[in-house]
């Protein structure tokens, strides 16, 4: 029988944001493995399962927050062969990751050690809400209407790559935006933009914070924060 790998989306943080087939895929899973960015910290996807299925046993994986893809790659690999035995038992394997399995999503990195373990594994995703929805949702602002361009943006991606993105864009949304020191000259240099929301840890109860305009591109250092702009 071979392998099947679920990821599952599961929101940007609120375990009530979590879809019913998110949960029933990890109720009928052999082997939950979860994400840790450090060894003793636990994870957002891990406390949301964690919420809802207290019995269950996860296996922790480290997915260490660094540039080098091949230094990350064998540090997944190797915790992998630890447990390949149990890998090799479990014919549904579920991985939960915060916000969308398709965006940003640690779950490919899982994916492309797992097939070098089994190359013939299968795949599903199940989506989750991305955090740009979430985040604007918070701001009770609409992201676009109409033909308005909305531009999805990594924090970590080149300056000048970022710069050029949102001169294009009629909207945009900003993923871990401490990324990039030089940020809020960018964003000023990039548009006459009427309105600046930063989202901190959307969804998540007594954590979640809004800040606007100026104060939103200021003491950015929360990687759960999502920056929100409109033309």
């Amino acid at each position: 029988m071979k392998n099947l790998l679920t990821i599952a989306g599961l929101g940007p943080g609120s375990p009530e944001l979590v879809t019913i087939e998110a949960l029933n895929s990890a109720r009928d899973s052999d082997l939950i493995i979860v994400p840790r960015s450090r060894e003793n910290s636990q994870g957002v996807a891990e406390k949301i399962i964690l919420t809802h299925l207290p019995e269950r046993e996860l296996t922790k994986i480290l997915f260490p927050m660094i540039h080098d893809s091949n230094k990350r790659d064998e540090i997944i690999l190797t915790q992998l062969m630890k447990i390949k035995a149990r890998l090799d038992d479990a014919s549904k394997i579920f991985f939960p990751v915060i916000g969308d399995s398709m965006l940003y999503s640690t779950g490919a990195y899982l994916l492309d050690s797992l097939r070098k373990i089994h190359s013939d594994i299968e795949c599903r995703f199940i989506p989750g809400v991305s955090a740009h929805s979430l985040a604007a949702s918070c701001a009770k602002r609409f992201l676009a209407m109409s033909d308005e361009i909305l531009t999805i943006i990594p924090g970590t991606a080149d300056p000048l790559k970022i710069k050029r993105a949102l001169e294009l864009a009629d909207r945009a949304a900003i993923y871990k935006p401490g990324s990039c020191p030089d940020l809020a000259n960018i964003i000023h240099e990039s548009g006459s933009f009427t309105k600046i929301i930063r989202v901190d840890f959307a969804g998540i109860p007594d954590k979640e914070k809004i800040y606007e305009d100026n104060e939103a591109l200021t003491n950015i250092n929360n990687y759960l924060s999502i920056i929100l702009l409109w033309k």
